[in-house]
């Protein structure tokens, strides 16, 4: 009994392990592409109306696409982000060959804190994250198994950027 206890906590911590790996390497890399291109699209909607800044917002997302639609990372199928009135959204499609959605949901409390410390807080991030406050909006992380279509979501609000 006590042999099957140590495999699923070597499981688990492994898997705490992979999600965590995941978000920095896609958020640094990620995010310093976008920060020039965030950076004038901040400049330019600073002072304009919220339907202005919602299109600097647009455009940041699909450069992002672009990029994304590149983009391989372990354990994740495909990525993208979108925009809907209160949020931007980062998609992600899990590889359930490499991890259990059901365990990354079990850690989301864990994923977040390492969200506000290594993505949101990130200096590198400001200018977009600054864009994303700007529109009024938060950004929320939603993950999708690719076999069973399970699914959980992490939700940053506007106030906590």
């Amino acid at each position: 009994m006590s042999t099957n206890f140590s495999y699923h906590y070597i499981d688990f911590n492994l898997l705490r392990i992979f999600a965590l790996t995941l978000f920095k390497f896609f958020n640094m890399k990620l995010f310093r592409f976008v920060a020039f291109m965030a950076v004038a699209a901040v400049m330019a909607v600073a002072t304009s109306c919220s339907g202005v800044k919602d299109k600097g917002l647009n455009a940041a997302v699909e450069e992002i696409n672009k990029q994304l639609a590149n983009e391989t990372m372990p354990g994740i199928e495909k990525m993208s982000l979108s925009v809907d009135d209160n949020y931007v959204i980062y998609h992600y499609i899990v590889d359930e060959d490499y991890a259990d959605i059901k365990q990354m949901e079990s850690v989301a409390d864990q994923q977040k804190q390492t969200i506000m410390q290594s993505v949101i807080a990130e200096p590198s991030n400001q200018s977009f994250v600054k864009l994303v406050k700007l529109t009024d909006r938060g950004m929320k992380f939603e993950y999708k198994g690719n076999k069973t279509n399970e699914g959980y979501e992490i939700v940053v609000e506007n106030n906590e950027l």
